[in-house]
């Protein structure tokens, strides 16, 4: 029995988790906040901030551990690399994990190694975004360069809209450090790889759906994405040469790209981790038949055999929707039919924020969603139709009151 130390072990990583449990080992777990969902799971479990290294060092020692590992948060991935190299568990992953972590070190050794992206600037003053938004034209999008998710970016097409973009995002960024690149027409696209034994392999390609305004909030994802087939293979060649300028070695990666309305493919970000919601937990071991839980923790404790040969290159054969349904803001809940819910045959994954006797609130950003989805099927079709049969079933009650 080997003992691992997890960190950030919430709701995204439930199936890590159960399969580091079904595996034998000795889970030591850590979350920033209390969640239900993997308590009972872990054999020791300490709530604790995944940025807090010194803690998460002197835990990693008391309990001896074999592996350190996370999945699908950038905080967490930083921490384990800076443990796993103290240790000596892992040599050389620190790089990856500042390219993770930070997006203005990413974009310039991407630039280095020629990867196609957005025109940017460097941003710390409202002056620095007025003279970069000048010489870039609007549309243009605002970002911290260190917080994951979308908090703070805003999609800006305006000068009056500056100062209010400017102070959302500056309070969001750890270093206070903001990039503002040209906003590219097109489609967002993800794609998910892994880093095999012999080698790192581009999985699966998704297109996504936003809801419209300045706050780029995803509502649905969609495997494979609507493209031709050479459309995704180029894609997923891409996001070879963006792995290959990172020197990404282990786990997951996670690419995002704009694929232009003129067929040009400019990198959003490239990390080093899993897309979270259960994208790298649960979709992309669905759709490659691949066991990457396993295969992750196998690495964390150096014993990681698996290679992929030469796999299936093209189109994957089975469909995902992964779709975001809203519920009514400034209501109460009174029940959701969820045991019935999770029983039906198509569904892959269900979850809500939310709780009976809780209210409702308005979704600022990605974190606040009221649910997520995960449906499945033989083709996009199929996939469509079950996601209808869904919304058809689900039943919310809200308390009444005068």
């Amino acid at each position: 029995m080997s003992r691992i130390l997890i960190i950030g072990a919430g709701w995204e990583q439930e199936e890590l988790i159960k399969e580091a449990k079904k595996q034998g080992h000795f889970i030591v777990a850590t979350h920033p906040i209390m969640d239900n969902t993997c308590l009972s799971l872990a054999d020791k479990y300490f709530i604790k901030d995944s940025r807090d290294i010194s803690f998460h060092l002197k835990i990693a020692k008391a309990y001896d551990v074999d592996g350190v590992l996370t999945d699908n948060c950038d905080y967490s991935y930083f921490t384990a690399c800076i443990i796993n190299e103290k240790l000596g568990l892992k040599d050389n992953i620190l790089q990856s994990a500042i390219y993770s972590n930070n997006k203005l070190a990413q974009r310039n050794a991407c630039k280095l190694n020629n990867i196609r992206q957005p025109d940017f600037y460097i941003v710390q003053t409202i002056s620095d975004l007025l003279e970069a938004s000048e010489k870039l034209s609007f549309p243009v999008i605002l970002k911290p360069i260190d917080n994951r998710g979308t908090f703070g970016i805003t999609i800006i097409n305006q000068i009056s809209e500056l100062e209010n973009a400017f102070y959302d995002a500056i309070s969001n960024s750890i270093s206070r450090v903001l990039i503002c690149e040209k906003f590219i027409e097109g489609t967002l696209i993800t794609v998910d790889g892994f880093c095999f034994k012999d080698g790192h392999k581009s999985l699966t390609v998704a297109s996504r759906k936003f809801e419209k305004g300045s706050k780029p909030i995803t509502k649905e994802i969609i495997y494979p994405a609507l493209l031709k087939e050479e459309q995704i293979i180029m894609l997923k060649n891409n996001h070879e040469k963006v792995v290959e300028a990172l020197n990404y070695k282990l786990g997951h990666t996670h690419g995002e790209y704009i694929y232009s309305n003129n067929g040009e493919i400019f990198l959003v970000e490239c990390t080093n981790r899993g897309g979270g919601v259960y994208t790298s937990s649960s979709i992309v071991p669905f759709l490659s038949g691949i066991n990457l839980n396993l295969l992750l923790i196998n690495q964390a404790l150096n014993k990681d055999e698996y290679l992929y040969g030469n796999g299936n290159k093209t189109l994957l054969e089975k469909s995902v929707i992964l779709t975001f349904l809203d519920f009514s803001p400034g209501k109460v809940i009174k029940s959701i039919n969820y045991d019935e819910l999770i029983e039906l045959n198509y569904v892959l994954k269900f979850r809500t924020i939310y709780k009976k006797n809780e209210m409702v609130e308005s979704i600022d950003n990605c974190a606040s969603r009221h649910s997520m989805l995960v449906v499945v099927g033989q083709n996009f079709q199929e996939t469509t139709k079950n996601l209808d049969d869904f919304k058809n079933k689900i039943k919310i009650k809200y308390h009444q009151y005068d």
